[in-house]
């Protein structure tokens, strides 16, 4: 056994650094995310459905408002002007960063001017509007250092902060809300704000000390004029991933919002295992496009569908139980909204494989039309639908949305192998087959609530299908287990 940990720690330090940097970057999400879905039981029964929801608005509209009010210069642009200012980059972030302080400081002026009128629109208080833009405001800070590191694979700093302020953040809030129960929101918010100012002040003060360089212009030129392009494109994931929560807020109240957000957290965990996939998707699907060997990329990508699929149908299938855990009995109308939002997940992974063509080619002009015109769509249906039958509803236009984006990557991806006169690497049953079993599943779940003899049917079926796939990989599960 010894020797056995031994070979490991001797496997970790031979491998190169980025590969180190990879693996503790994964984990660190996975701990953080893994941190807030643990932590959901506790605060759904501390905290009242409508006090949840006053929480869940207020992340979602500074998800959005990042977005519209930075134009997101921590990101897109940043990487690349990482290469462009290779021998400035300590003076190119101490300038974007005082950039983007100067704009969420102007934006927080139009605000006090106007602050009844805006915090009517956002469906929140002034106080916690002036909370969401010092928080922003230092977050910026947080986001430029954080890929500044992640680029020259400084992992270990960016660790010790990210998981230091999200264990302080998540059990300072669990006290806050205790000791001022009658603002039990407000704790929760102002608590995670305050963990933020102080952990990211260091950030901001090391970021200006080694930059010094204040003023600018020609690199805020050349990022603003990189990442105002791609503004669209940003705001349209943000609406798509967001805008769902605080239209609920907007027609059915607070408390609606926080049954809607307790569903969506089983999407959450679900989305740490798909976004982990795709990180190491992407780099060898583009290595085997360039090697002319698309029929891997499409072999392995039906087969992760596969199992994103038969994941996303256990959650599904055991949706009541997972309600329970996480929100309790007062939360039980959100089992409605666990089928549509599970199996979104998949068309989430299908579309972010297939894109990967799209990527290879630099075809991204034809991403940003189509998510601005699925975000539009997203908007108009939450509108309709939501009014006639509540928030179950915005987990079925999610679905119908990221169905449509799916299926929009695909024909994008055929016309551009076409144009490349290349071979598609998607061959369309087996992309597809799996996609329509997923939606005819995610019905009979729904309806399987309702009949205990349905749902235990299912899950015998269920059952029977992993065991017929562990049988048929049998040699490589062996394989695998003997090398542990």
């Amino acid at each position: 056994m010894m020797m056995k940990n031994k070979s490991i720690i001797e496997m970790y330090r031979g491998i190169p650094i980025q590969a180190k940097a990879s693996i503790w970057f994964v984990l660190c999400s996975v701990v953080q995310k893994g941190l807030a879905f643990l932590t959901t039981p506790i605060f759904t029964r501390i905290m009242s459905a409508e006090e949840y929801g006053v929480v869940s608005v207020y992340n979602s509209w500074i998800s959005i408002l990042t977005v519209v009010l930075t134009l997101q210069l921590a990101t897109g642009v940043y990487n690349k002007a990482m290469i462009r200012y290779e021998h400035q980059r300590n003076e190119y972030t101490s300038s974007i960063l005082i950039l983007t302080t100067l704009m969420l400081l102007f934006w927080l002026g139009v605000y006090l001017l106007f602050s009844k009128k805006i915090s009517g629109l956002l469906g929140m208080s002034s106080d916690l509007t002036v909370m969401l833009f010092i928080d922003m405001i230092f977050s910026e800070a947080m986001s430029l250092w954080t890929i500044r590191n992640k680029f020259e694979f400084e992992y270990k700093n960016v660790v010790v902060y990210t998981l230091l302020s999200t264990f302080l953040s998540t059990v300072g809030s669990v006290f806050a809300v205790f000791l001022f129960p009658q603002h039990k929101s407000y704790a929760r918010i102002c608590t995670t704000v305050l963990v933020h100012v102080l952990v990211y002040l260091v950030i901001y003060c090391k970021i200006i000390y080694r930059g010094k360089k204040l003023f600018w212009p020609s690199a805020w030129r050349y990022a603003l004029n990189y990442n105002l392009p791609l503004i669209p494109h940003y705001l349209s994931q943000q609406i798509l991933n967001q805008a769902d929560r605080l239209m609920i807020n907007s027609i059915c109240g607070s408390a609606q919002t926080a049954m809607y957000t307790v569903a969506y957290q089983i999407a959450m965990v679900l989305n740490i295992v798909t976004t982990a996939i795709d990180s190491s998707f992407a780099p060898w699907a583009y290595q085997k496009i360039s090697a002319h060997k698309e029929e891997e990329v499409g072999k392995l990508a039906s087969q992760i569908l596969m199992g994103t699929a038969c994941v996303c149908f256990f959650f599904t299938l055991f949706a009541p139980e997972c309600i329970y855990v996480l929100g309790g009995s007062e939360y039980k109308e959100a089992v409605w909204v666990v089928p549509p939002v599970c199996m979104s997940v998949y068309f989430i992974m299908l579309y972010s494989l297939v894109s990967t063509v799209t990527f290879y080619y630099e075809k991204t002009k034809s991403i940003m039309a189509s998510s601005c015109i699925i975000a539009i769509f997203n908007i108009i249906l939450n509108s309709i639908f939501i009014k006639r039958f509540g928030m179950a509803a915005a987990g079925y236009t999610t679905l119908v949305c990221y169905v449509l984006y799916a299926i929009i990557h695909y024909l994008l991806v055929r016309r551009i192998s076409r144009e490349e006169k290349r071979p598609c690497p998607f061959k369309t049953l087996l992309i597809w087959g799996p996609a329509g079993v997923v939606l005819f599943f995610t019905f009979l779940s729904s309806i399987s609530y309702l009949f205990l003899w349905l749902r235990t049917l299912l899950i015998f079926v269920f059952a029977i299908i992993i065991v017929s796939i562990l049988y048929k990989y049998r040699e490589k599960v062996l394989e695998f287990t003997s090398k542990k």
